[in-house]
């Protein structure tokens, strides 16, 4: 028999929303340095970039926790 989970289960939406804000707003300000800088290639870095921080926030907010308990110190005794 399956234990239930005590972590709680990450919304889609959320992981949907990471990943649209972040191609978003580095989208924005690509093309903002666009403007400011007369080129053509800025949007498409900040998309790229946008797109791969947001895969990167929901692999960290989603990710399954580590098995294994965080070593605690020794006690010592005096």
């Amino acid at each position: 028999m399956r234990q239930p989970d005590d972590q709680p289960r990450g919304d889609p939406w959320m992981a949907f929303g990471y990943l649209v804000s972040g191609v978003l707003l580095y989208g924005a300000i690509g093309w903002l340095l666009d403007r400011w800088w007369d080129t053509s290639f800025m949007v498409a870095i900040g998309i790229l970039i946008g797109a791969g921080l947001g895969t990167y926030q929901t692999w960290a907010r989603f990710r399954p926790p580590d098995d294994d308990p965080p070593a605690s110190s020794p006690r010592t005794s005096s």
